[in-house]
């Protein structure tokens, strides 16, 4: 009956632990996976907007001229219509002068009344309006920029929109979620209305009382779960988009946990079977043997699950005469050999991540290690994607890491930080040391040849000392970042170190 009963106790316990420990590290996954897409999608949508309030911009400079005629503005669109679904030319007192396509519902000589059209021709500044119901009827967002002749007498703006009910350049970079299993992405503008959702009737809608675009409205970024309005729960990941203040979200359905967790419970349940009839007959002896290594891997599972450090606890040794302990063992080595390796290592330079750079920082700052953070950023990295493609650029991101290698010594910490912003912990650091390790790495990349022939890359690099200033991991990386900015700032290619 101790037998019978303690297996039982162990199977129950060990399945609700399983149950728990399964279910805070997936919704944890999903929150933190969700959070980065929407970081990404911010990003991305930055750049969108930034292109497109360039073009246009570049569009208002030509149609200053007199000579712009029709025909131009159709040359134009056409190199555009990747971006906007039309294209305006107003005069200043907001009149249509010509716009593409022509069947947008407005014509030569409209009389643009919108609030947008108003807040274009007042401010006669480059800007991104609020949604509204367009002459046509649609539903559109408008990206504009003021028009001056020669003389520099305003003469009227040039508008490019998108129409948020059906295809667009947002739509298009929105739509598709790296899950495909129930999750999707949507977008709220500075009103709480929404300006994308897979479902285009909800496009328009106001849901400001949504907690997570309380959250993304104040200008932060997160993540959270939420209770949607048709009561389904979600893991929702939210970013502010600085340029429109838009706030992106992307959720997963909470539900998306029960098969696994079902599986779980159902493979962990044909597991203790056997093994419950084994003990049962073979009792006490046998079951010491086989409870003693098993009992040694939950345990060591237990601490490689609590713990925070960069390293987690190594596999114990195991011997056992039971063939199936000493298979879980080596498997369980490899696999967590393998899970180290793919959690700890970026996938394409091979230097650690943005997530083992944060454990380091964070055990090193806890156990007291002096150390100092140098953040390298690449300049101009995103002309060498533009002009040689991102497969030319992977190699130079390659070569980087490479040199990083070569100037840090036995103990540091070389890592990626994330795109072209790479990064060495130096432990056990002094300023002058650290500063002389900086300078090299930076004249060592002036002054290598670079895998793309012909092209040149210089990076710039900020430094911070930990024993030198006050606040945890977080301030030494935003002194870094500030002193990385500063080299920026002076005219790249230079290095500086952070001094309160």
């Amino acid at each position: 009956m101790l037998v019978i009963g303690s297996v039982l106790i162990t199977a129950i316990a060990g399945g609700y632990l399983a149950y728990i420990n399964n279910m805070k590290s997936l919704s944890s996954s999903y929150l933190d996976n969700n959070y980065h897409y929407a970081q990404k999608l911010s990003s991305n949508t930055s750049d969108l907007l930034d292109k497109m309030q360039k073009n246009i911009s570049f569009i208002a400079e030509i149609a200053g001229q007199e000579s712009f005629s029709q025909k131009d503005l159709d040359i134009v669109y056409r190199g555009n219509d990747q971006y906007f679904n039309s294209i305006v030319i107003s005069n200043s007192n907001r009149e249509v002068r010509f716009v593409n396509p022509g069947d947008t519902g407005v014509n030569v000589g409209t009389l643009l009344t919108s609030d947008a059209s108003l807040q274009a021709s007042l401010l006669r500044k480059p800007m991104i309006s609020e949604p509204y119901i367009a002459v046509s009827g649609r539903l559109i967002l408008m990206v504009s920029a003021p028009i001056f002749n020669d003389s520099g007498t305003y003469i009227g703006f040039a508008g490019g929109t998108l129409y948020l009910q059906e295809d667009n350049a947002l739509s298009k970079l929105l739509m598709e979620h790296f899950y495909g299993n129930g999750s999707y992405v949507y977008v709220a503008d500075q009103q709480g209305r929404l300006i994308y959702h897979p479902v285009i009737e909800r496009v328009n809608e106001i849901v400001k009382n949504n907690k997570v675009i309380e959250r993304g409205l104040s200008g932060q970024s997160g993540s959270q779960r939420v209770v949607n309005s048709e009561e389904k729960s979600f893991f929702a990941g939210f970013a502010y988009e600085p340029i429109s203040e838009w706030v992106i979200v992307s959720q997963t359905p909470t539900a998306i946990l029960d098969k696994p967790l079902r599986d779980m419970l159902f493979s962990l349940l044909m597991k203790d079977i056997p093994l419950f009839l084994i003990i049962l007959i073979i009792a006490v002896r046998v079951s010491y043997y086989i409870s003693t290594p098993l009992y040694r891997l939950a345990q060591f599972s237990e601490e490689a699950f609590d713990s925070k450090k960069a390293n987690p606890p190594s596999l114990p040794k195991i011997s056992s005469i039971i063939y199936d302990v000493n298979q879980l063992h080596k498997s369980m080595g490899k696999y967590l050999n393998l899970l180290n390796e793919e959690i700890q290592m970026d996938g394409l330079t091979g230097l650690a991540n943005r997530k083992t750079f944060d454990l380091n920082i964070q055990e090193w700052y806890e156990e007291k290690i002096p150390f100092a953070l140098i953040l390298v950023d690449m300049d101009h990295f995103k002309q060498i994607n533009d002009t040689y493609g991102h497969a030319r650029g992977d190699e130079v991101l390659k070569f980087v890491a490479s040199e990083l290698r070569l100037v840090a010594t036995p103990g540091d910490v070389c890592f990626r930080y994330g795109g072209e912003e790479f990064g060495i912990l130096v432990k056990f650091a002094e300023r002058h040391s650290v500063l002389d390790m900086a300078e090299l790495l930076r004249k060592k990349i002036a002054e290598s040849e670079c895998p793309i022939e012909g092209q040149g890359i210089t990076i710039s690099i900020g430094v911070a000392l930990s024993d030198t200033l006050s606040g945890g991991p977080e301030k030494v990386i935003e002194f870094a970042d500030q002193a990385l900015y500063q080299s920026k700032k002076e005219g790249r290619n230079r290095t500086n170190i952070y001094q309160e």
